[in-house]
């Protein structure tokens, strides 16, 4: 628990049993996959798949949203070398960030206020339902 301060341990203590802090504990700890999101006001899912294929980048397709790819044997700094990552091609992404706009469902002329807008991942995906 050495990766965790203590401020948080003892928060979590407070509000959950011993069961409960040591799930969220090693869901803290657990190696996440790398996500992202094809940003098709530049580039669609076809040309980022052909061209991690060349690359020989190993990427898995994901069920609820099309342009969303999680990345089998690349860390993000890998991605973040490539031109498509440098031409704004592909926006590294965590799966649930992904789900609002979906659930959202935006529509022309809807006011949209999200609290949480940093770094504007969502934000940037509601402006590309428009622009389809």
């Amino acid at each position: 628990m050495s990766n965790i301060p203590n401020f948080l341990i003892e928060m979590l203590n407070k509000q959950y049993n011993k069961i409960e802090v040591d799930k969220i504990i090693e869901g803290y700890k657990a190696k996440r996959k790398v996500t992202l999101r094809v940003n098709n006001l530049k580039t669609d899912l076809n040309t980022i798949k052909n061209e991690f294929d060349k690359l020989g980048i190993k990427y898995e397709t994901v069920k609820f949203y099309e342009n969303a790819l999680i990345i089998d044997n690349a860390s993000k700094k890998d991605l973040q070398v490539l031109e498509m990552y440098e031409k704004g091609e592909i926006y590294l992404q965590s799966l649930s960030s992904m789900l609002p706009p979906i659930v959202l469902n935006p529509q022309p002329n809807m006011d949209i206020l999200d609290m949480c807008a940093a770094p504007r991942g969502k934000d940037h995906r509601i402006s590309c339902y428009f622009k389809q």
